[in-house]
């Protein structure tokens, strides 16, 4: 079952300018950060050999937008042979459409029948919850994923109001 629409994502080269820029031209605000060099786990989920990111996710009004800074492969460098059927998870500009999801192994199973294509395997984040890429079967990069505790979609503000946010005033 899909739950919601969950996040997008853009790869930038400058992960410190980009967050400056989507704080204080949207209003959005730092909700997590997650780096990573050198973890199997995540490589095999988003479709990648010895990725290398530094990325924060931000919270707006009724939405997540997700920043990365990718160290390696760098932008361009297609590292997984066979694979030149759109860009990949660390190629710059927008990257994928993520959505929440309630058993991410079936909903991955049916985007596969609906035509999609495998990029990666479900895996668990460090909470135990399974997140996977593949593709759209035009070559758009997908992401399904079970909320963590933090993201789930009635704390965004603007859905409930009364929820605070790291920097808001």
């Amino acid at each position: 079952m899909i739950l919601g629409f969950a996040h997008a994502a853009i790869v930038v080269p400058d992960l410190s300018l980009a967050t400056d820029f989507y704080c204080r031209m949207f209003g959005f605000t730092l909700h997590s950060r997650q780096d990573w060099a050198d973890e199997p786990g995540i490589d095999k989920a988003i479709g990648l050999e010895a990725s290398a990111a530094r990325s924060v996710m931000l919270a707006g009004h009724n939405c997540y937008l997700e920043l990365f800074e990718y160290s390696a492969p760098s932008p361009g460098e297609s590292v997984q042979s066979g694979r030149g059927d759109g860009p990949l998870a660390h190629d710059s500009g927008i990257r994928h459409l993520a959505f929440l999801v309630r058993d991410c192994r079936r909903e991955y199973a049916r985007l596969v029948e609906l035509g999609g294509k495998v990029l990666g395997e479900p895996i668990a984040s460090e909470t135990g919850k399974l997140v996977v890429y593949a593709r759209d079967p035009f070559g758009n990069l997908i992401e399904l994923c079970e909320p963590e505790e933090s993201e789930t979609l009635d704390r965004l503000r603007g859905v409930v109001e009364s929820d605070r946010y790291e920097g808001e005033k």
